[in-house]
Order: structure tokens, then sequence, then C-alpha cells
């Protein structure tokens, strides 16, 4: 039996020395943002390694959250301390990286602490992220790992660097991810949902490895989907739901919420019986499974918005990026079934990804216009595909000579940073800017009302009006005018 030691798990910082705040989630990407506080994503692998750690390990557990507290490495230092602790586990990535490690240093000098990494820049770099001093690198998925390690197993610690990845895991035999030291409803404000809505996972893994995808490339050692029991996600549910009535909804963040139908069919059907339909349920999906019967049953069941990775409208970009057609057809489908049952369809792009050329991108471009104006999109995401290291589109850059920035600050969906074939970054960034432009004329033609009265409640009439010139601004008085080819 291991000695009883305390361990402190720990998400990233949330603000660097100089005051900008980052949107932290690793699996995906870490976003560098403003000054002001944005919002935080639940860290949910954190979350499940952290009940698992307490069910089956007699340590003591104290889960932390910088990112949630918008702490700066000296704060965050200072928060930690107080824990005093024998381990401190992180799960870090490329953009945060060398403020988590400031963290990780200084309680290892102040209390002799053993240091546990994960997460994208850790398995991406895992002996220079030893080389500075980390005790152990944890590859990929992580959760037993760390479990093993606490509990000093014997022998070779799969998933321990440099023993190479572990058989992933049953989801189902996780116990629900942490809500006593961090409260799950203190996450609600994530963008783009309409409702006081908590995260929630109800499957792990994805059918698809694109290119520049964390996920698909670093966290997993196969393409995978593994949904859990639909009677653990009821319960779940009502779980959440008891100890927050305040709660409107059920974001699922996973990385494609619907690669089943028949899962989906049972857990509406689960949904409805057990009389949770009168929350409201907001997904991320793939449309490629959806038709009219998913959809209606969703819909009956509390679904109200659905964000779907459209990405580009090429299909050479689709091809070499993602490794699929586009499926104009099948888009426009589930679309017009969306608008004709009143679920909210909200898009994601990536402009610039492998593949991409200006005459590709403009069909991204083509494809966003025609979308918004048919109305069959109620909100957007667009981004700069990034090649975070560890991803299939890092090592192409790099092995081909094409990274642009070693500026870690820069890998963060907004920064064109890799030197695409007869495509300039000043192009590209005047591609990504119309993108926005069109959006943003859509959504103020269509919801400008409602966008003013909800940034009034939230920030106040002086900040309203000073982001609405910035906004009319940059959508309706660019330096040059852009025409769509």
């Amino acid at each position: 039996m291991a000695k009883t030691q305390k361990v402190v798990i720990a998400n990233s910082i949330g603000r660097d020395y100089e005051g900008f705040t980052y949107i932290h989630f690793p699996s995906r990407w870490t976003a560098k943002m403003g000054k002001a506080q944005a919002f935080c994503f639940y860290p949910y692998e954190l979350a499940y390694l952290s009940s698992l750690l307490k069910r089956d390990t007699k340590h003591k557990v104290k889960m932390v959250d910088g990112n949630l507290l918008g702490l700066n490495p000296d704060e965050y230092i200072d928060l930690i301390s107080k824990e005093k602790p024998d381990w401190l586990i992180m799960e870090t990535s490329s953009p945060v990286y060398k403020y988590d490690l400031d963290v990780a240093q200084a309680m290892k000098k102040k209390f002799g602490t053993k240091v546990i990494f994960c997460g994208q820049h850790p398995t991406a770099f895992p002996e220079e992220v030893l080389a500075d001093g980390v005790d152990y690198v944890c590859l990929g998925e992580y959760e037993y790992t760390v479990l093993d390690i606490l509990n000093q197993k014997k022998g070779k610690v799969s998933g321990l660097y440099p023993n190479g990845y572990r058989q992933l895991l049953d989801v189902n035999d996780l116990p629900f991810p942490e809500d006593d030291d961090i409260s799950r409803m203190d996450y609600d404000h994530i963008g783009g949902c309409d409702y006081k809505e908590i995260e929630f996972f109800a499957s792990r893994g994805c059918p698809f490895a694109c290119s520049y995808c964390v996920a698909g490339n670093l966290y997993y050692i196969r393409r995978n989907w593994r949904p859990r029991k639909v009677e653990s996600i009821i319960q779940e549910i009502k779980y959440l739901r008891k100890k927050y009535p305040q709660m409107e909804g059920i974001f699922f963040d996973e990385e494609d919420h619907v690669v089943n139908k028949d899962f989906i069919m049972k857990l509406t059907q689960a949904i409805i019986k057990n009389k949770l339909n009168d929350l409201h349920y907001d997904a991320m999906c793939g449309y490629i499974n959806m038709d009219r019967e998913m959809l209606t049953a969703m819909k009956k069941a509390g679904y109200y918005k659905l964000r779907i990775g459209i990405e580009t409208g090429s299909d050479k970009v689709a091809k070499a990026a993602l490794g699929k057609k586009v499926g104009r057809k099948k888009l426009l489908e589930v679309l017009e079934i969306a608008k004709d049952l009143d679920i909210k369809m909200y898009g994601t792009f990536t402009l610039g990804a492998k593949g991409s050329t200006k005459k590709e991108d403009f069909k991204t471009l083509k494809l966003m216009k025609e979308l918004s104006d048919k109305d069959l999109l109620f909100d957007y995401q667009r981004s700069i595909s990034t090649p975070l290291p560890g991803t299939a589109y890092y090592k192409w850059a790099k092995e081909n000579n094409r990274l642009l920035s070693q500026n870690l600050d820069e890998y963060d969906g907004c920064h064109a940073i890799v030197k695409l074939p007869n495509y300039s970054q000043k192009d590209l960034m005047k591609i990504y800017d119309e993108s926005g432009r069109i959006f943003i004329k859509s959504q103020l033609k269509k919801r400008k009302w409602e966008l003013l009265t909800s940034s009034i409640r939230q920030v106040g009439l002086f900040s309203t009006v000073s982001k609405a010139i910035s906004v009319a601004k940059f959508a309706y008085f660019p330096d040059k005018p852009f025409q769509i080819e």
C-alpha cells in the first residue's frame, strides 16, 4: 500500500505575467485572448482524474483551477503553496507550457514536490519536458497512468514515457468527474451557450484524425468512439440537476456526440422518459450521420443547438486535411431539416489548413456566404488551422521548413504561422478577416437587438457602445473592399 500523500491536480494558469488571459482546452487548442477574462472550459480529463484518484487511492487529493480563477503564475504558486503538495499533476499545452512549468518548478524548489505533466505539449515533446525537470510525462489519455504512478505499480507503467501509449480506457469504468473541489456550475458561461449550461461528456474519442487535430493525433492511439451507458448519463444529469437547481441545460462538449444513431435514439428516449426534456441541450457533432429521424428525436428531447464541423468548402482541402469529402449535398440537407425543426445550427470553419490556397479558401468563403444568405446557420466559429506540436500538420510543416513562427503564443488559431504553397500570410489574413465580416453582418441583420440588450446586461452601456463601434468599423468599413470571386 502506497503511503498517503498530498496530491494537487491543477489546471493551467489563467493569465500570463502581462495580464493576457487564456481559454484553455488542451485536447483541442489553447487560445491567448485580451486582458479581459473571457470564459473557461471545464477541465474534464483532470476532473475525471481527480474523482478516480479519490475513489481508488488513499491519498489526499485536491483539485484547483488557475484558469477559472484567472491567476498568473505567481498567484497560482501562492495558491498551490498553501497545500504543500507531495505531488503536482498538470495537463498543459504549448501556448501555456512555459507558465505551467514556472508553477511546477516553484513547487519542486519549495517542497520537493514530484511533478507529473500530461496533455498535448508533454505528449509531443516528452524528452524536452523531462529535461526541464518534470519527473513524469504521461502520453495521451492519462487517467489510469497517473493512478498507476501514485499507487507505485511495480514493473512497466503503460502510458508513462518512454513506455508508449496505454490501451484506451473504458469510459464506463470512470466515476463522475470532479464536482466538489471545483463546481461545474462555475463553468456555465462558455461561448455559444444560450442558457446556464453545464459541460458534460457522454462519449470520448473521435472516428476521424484530421491533420491539425490534437485529439485525433495525440490523445488516442487509434481512431475510436466510446459512448457511456445511457443509464449512467441519465443518472449524472439527475445528480447535476438536483445539486444545481439554477442549471438550465447541458452542453455535450465531446468530440462528436452523434457518431452512432442508435445511441442517440436511446439517449433521447431516456431523456424524455425521465422527464429531463425541459432542459436545453447543446452538443458538438458531426453532420454525416444526421437525418430527419435523429434530429426530430433530438428536438423532442430538448436539443436546441447543434455545433457541427463544416470546416471547409473545398474538396481539395477536405481530402488533404480531413481525409474526407465536403459532403455539400448532405450538409445542405441536414441544415434544411434543422431549420424546419427550429434547431439552431452552429458551424465551425477553418482556413489555412493543409492543401489550402487562396482559391480553395475562397470556396469556403463562398460556402459561408451561401449558408448565411439562406439563414441556415445561427452562429459560427472560425479559426486559422494551427499546426500544434504533435499533430500531422505540425510534422508536415516542420519537415518541409514551412513553420513561420516558433513563438508558441501564436499557436492559437488566430495567427497564420505556416507558409503554404502559393498562399501568402497576407492573403490568408484577408480571407480570415472576411470570414468574420460575413457572419458579423449576418448576425447584426438577424439579431442586432438581441445582441445589444445581451451585451448591455453583461458589460454595461458604455462598453457595449464602444464594442459596437469597433465591430461596425470592422464589418462595414474595412481598409480595402473585399470581393468574393
